[in-house]
């Protein structure tokens, strides 16, 4: 069994929603951009990788709830991160066959989809805030899309210790 055979397989809902929340949490730590810049979104990324394993479960509309609370926590303006979450999923669901191929074209389709949602959230804040965001704002995808790797492969063995039980 490959890992696109066993992503179809039920998880339970309790892991998707502690999975998220670490991961919010992490997002929710008071680093100042100047020195952290290079932090990704790792609600982004975990996001990503339920739609592309559970595409029955996190679709859109989580998206979209789980951007409106990462708005309310962070003091964004309501809808910016549930906006750019939407596109971000959208465009990853049209693309599941990535989970067909090796790691090397996840890894890509995982930069598009932050690179994605990063320029939704800089276009956005443009023109809701005029605040203009530097290129240093889009390291974050591309250390996120390095990450891919190691969180696929530690969600999945997770999983597998779930099911194992």
């Amino acid at each position: 069994m490959n890992d696109f055979d066993d992503s179809y397989r039920a998880v339970p809902l309790h892991i998707m929603a502690a999975s998220l929340i670490v991961m919010m949490i992490l997002d929710f730590m008071p680093f100042s951009f100047d020195g952290f810049f290079w932090l990704p979104e790792m609600t982004a990324l975990m996001l990503l990788y339920w739609t592309l394993h559970q595409p029955q479960r996190a679709g859109m509309g989580l998206a979209f709830a789980i951007g409106l609370i990462v708005d309310a926590a962070t003091a964004a303006t309501l809808g910016l991160h549930a906006l750019s979450y939407v596109v971000m999923t959208y465009f990853i669901l049209n693309r599941r066959q990535i989970m067909l191929y090796g790691h090397i074209m996840q890894l890509a389709a995982v930069l598009a989809a932050l690179l994605l949602n990063q320029a939704v959230l800089t276009v956005a804040r443009l023109f809701l805030n005029h605040q203009v965001i530097t290129l240093q704002g889009f390291v974050a995808p591309f250390v996120g899309a390095l990450l891919w790797p190691i969180l696929s492969q530690l969600m999945l063995i997770v999983t597998r210790i779930y099911r194992s039980r």
